[in-house]
């Protein structure tokens, strides 16, 4: 009887050959990664939001709480407003505006030849009162319910005025809408243009003498860009006129982790957000003060 012998590979040899497919496998996945990564950072889009707090009322200078209330600007209030004015200079941006009378004024000096194609939204109304409005602390600081109001805003309704998670649910939903379409009007070419201007303005040196040959400057970034004057400034593409309260909590949802009052919007002023459109989602980069004088 002839015998048969089977020869097996010794095992250094099989797990060379289960390195080398491991080794070629993860060369594969990670080509595919970078391909992907490079798709998307070609599709992404440079979008700035401008939120913007409407000029100076007289029951500003009250301290005074309004919300419903459709009071007009003073006459003055527009010389607050010219340095705005130029911040938010662009030829075609989409417009948003509370339907409250110093919303539209806001937005009607800033934007004399569009502002009548704004979307006026009464989800961008201020926080409602109730019957705390018209007046000032020093006509409620001894009320017992507002003192607790002003410890925890979220907790605590004023009486017959809004519920916290009404007034954060309107404003989540019209910041949803507001992101849609700004997703569907700016094309891919519009934020690949507004990334090469950002890059531009960012090499440039602040001062106007040109720079020898050969050498470049190099500038520390500042936590807070004041830049909104010059020619090579960064200009909004959505531009929504609201009143303060509105801005904080537009603020707090582009990012998250910041607190509702850590968020400056002085009466004419305003923040700036730069964001980045992805392919399924949007990436907030940084907040910039709008000037208020």
């Amino acid at each position: 009887m002839r015998r048969t012998t089977k020869w097996n590979a010794p095992p250094i040899h099989r797990n060379k050959r289960r390195l080398g497919a491991l080794k070629t496998n993860r060369k594969r996945v990670n080509m595919t990664r970078h391909i992907l990564r490079k798709k998307s950072q070609t599709n992404s889009k440079i979008v700035r939001f401008a939120l913007v707090r409407h000029g100076l009322t007289k029951e500003n200078t009250e301290r005074r709480y309004i919300s419903y209330s459709d009071v007009p600007l003073l006459p003055d209030s527009t010389e607050e407003l010219r340095g705005l004015r130029r911040a938010v200079a662009h030829p075609s941006p989409l417009l948003y505006t509370s339907d409250m009378r110093r919303c539209r004024d806001t937005l009607a000096y800033l934007r004399p030849r569009d502002s009548k194609q704004a979307v006026e939204d009464t989800r961008l109304r201020e926080y409602d009162f109730g019957m705390w409005e018209g007046l000032t602390y020093n006509d409620l600081k001894e009320d017992p319910q507002y003192r607790r109001w002003l410890d925890d805003s979220s907790a605590v309704q004023p009486p017959r005025g809004e519920p916290w998670q009404s007034f954060c649910t309107r404003t989540a939903h019209v910041w949803w809408e507001v992101l849609r379409n700004a997703r569907e009007s700016f094309g891919s070419s519009c934020g690949i243009h507004a990334e090469r201007q950002e890059c531009a303005a960012r090499r440039r040196p602040h001062h106007s003498s040109p720079l020898p040959r050969g050498r470049v400057m190099r500038c520390k970034p500042s936590r807070m860009r004041q830049t909104f004057g010059s020619g090579l400034a960064p200009r909004p593409d959505v531009v929504i006129v609201t009143h303060g309260g509105v801005v904080r909590r537009l603020y707090t949802l582009a990012f998250p982790r910041k607190s509702f009052w850590e968020a400056a919007a002085p009466i004419g002023g305003g923040i700036m957000i730069t964001a980045k459109q992805c392919a399924r989602k949007w990436k907030f980069l940084r907040a910039e003060r709008l000037p208020s004088k």
